[in-house]
């Protein structure tokens, strides 16, 4: 069940009531504005009674950062780029076509409104899904490498979609890879699949587990885990 609370305080507040959740979470919506997930059957006045109790919290809760696009714009990516360009005649319409130079052309018309957090969102949807082609091309070999070097066989590769979780190691050991893993640089994307491939002899984060991560990425586990925390994604999660 979805829906909004506004807010006096922090304005449109989403709303988000699952079965099997126990407790309330609150994170920051693509658009800035609040999500509130709570368990299935909460009442309004009990989610306003949350938002109360947690206000000084979500005072201190940190803001996603929007991306900036634009006509002209050269994102880079792995092994590829992304141009977005003001060459689609249709308004309202978004169209991507890959190059043989591996460029992907993002065709927008010259009057959308790419401030406009919706389009900005639409159109990183676009770009993201694209790359979902050229990951099975260049990710997924890449990853096979990785794996061969390290001396690991896996039960095999996929293309997954997920923004927040990019990697995950399944329990028959197929690793799937995100395609949005496109648009982090080489080295971010080495510790990705080297702590994906880490998991097929560690199913948790252990110590274990974090020691053989370290030992498969030359001993920089900790100083990629915070780079990639902190990378902004040149699109919309």
């Amino acid at each position: 069940m979805k829906g909004y609370i506004e807010d006096k305080e922090f304005g449109k507040i989403y709303v988000e009531l699952r079965r099997g959740m126990t407790s309330v979470r609150f994170t920051y919506h693509a658009d800035g504005n609040l999500l509130m997930r709570a368990p299935l059957g909460t009442t309004v006045a009990d989610l306003q009674r949350m938002i109360d109790a947690n206000r000084e919290g979500l005072r201190k809760l940190p803001k996603p950062m929007v991306p900036d696009l634009h006509i002209g714009q050269v994102i880079e990516c792995y092994k590829c780029q992304a141009v977005i360009e003001a060459t689609n005649p249709r308004p309202n319409y978004v169209k991507t076509e890959w190059d043989n130079a591996d460029i992907l052309h993002v065709q927008i018309h010259k009057s959308t409104d790419l401030t406009d957090v919706r389009t900005k969102q639409f159109v990183s949807d676009m770009i993201s899904h694209a790359m979902e082609y050229k990951a099975q091309h260049v990710l997924l070999p890449f990853a096979q490498k990785v794996a061969d070097e390290l001396g690991l066989k896996p039960a095999g590769f996929e293309v997954g979609r997920g923004m927040r979780k990019l990697g995950h190691c399944t329990a028959k050991k197929v690793i799937q890879l995100s395609r949005n893993l496109m648009f982090l640089p080489e080295e971010l994307v080495r510790y990705v699949i080297c702590h994906e491939l880490a998991h097929l002899t560690h199913m948790n984060h252990s110590p274990q587990f974090h020691a053989l991560c370290n030992q498969y990425i030359g001993g920089k586990e900790k100083e990629l885990e915070q780079q990639l925390r902190q990378f902004r994604f040149p699109i919309m999660k």
